[in-house]
């Protein structure tokens, strides 16, 4: 196939009906069912194993979108930010893209509502969430524990700033004095 033809394909290739009215303020309309339809198909498909881990990724990208990122520490400067649910063996089992306002859980901070919604069909399940230091917290850690879940911050396996609300002050305060390998 030639460039020009595949250039053609791609311009015209939809998965959503143009002269639909759009449904309030998303911003993925026109791929949101195309990303649903793929998690959907992979949750039937695989289970996860016991420990999961949830982190985000930025996927390149320099066009022009209201949702764009930009991270000067990353290898990708500039792109779209995607929260992901991998599992032990590597396989991405949730995702969400960031388009610049998520869900808020009553009770939890931005991160943690973060961890609840990719995690939402995981609860009550017993399984362990490793998280970084940026969503790992004390109400996130509490609020796993009250739906069965183990939060690898909890174990003292996960990374935990010393800014963080809630901590106390014997954890902050804290020193070490051994490392275990």
């Amino acid at each position: 196939m030639s460039y020009n033809r595949f250039s053609l394909i791609l311009r015209c290739w939809h998965f959503v009906d143009n002269s639909l009215p759009r449904e309030g303020n998303d911003r993925l309309y026109k791929i949101s069912s195309l990303v649903g339809a793929i998690v959907d198909n992979i949750q039937n498909v695989y289970i996860p194993g016991e420990t999961v881990a949830i982190d985000e990724s930025m996927i390149l990208f320099r066009g022009r979108l209201k949702f764009r990122q930009y991270n000067p520490g990353k290898a990708n400067k500039y792109g779209v930010k995607v929260y992901k649910l991998c599992t032990s063996k590597g396989f991405v089992w949730n995702l969400r893209i960031y388009c610049g306002n998520d869900p808020i859980t009553e009770g939890l901070d931005k991160p943690g509502s973060v961890v609840v919604t990719l995690g939402d069909k995981l609860l009550n399940e017993g399984r362990l969430f490793i998280t970084d230091n940026w969503y790992t917290s004390v109400p996130l850690a509490l609020y796993l524990n009250q739906h069965n879940t183990n939060l690898c911050g909890t174990n003292l396996c996960g990374t935990l700033r010393k800014n963080k609300r809630f901590l106390p002050k014997e954890v902050v305060n804290a020193k070490q004095t051994s490392a275990v390998l």
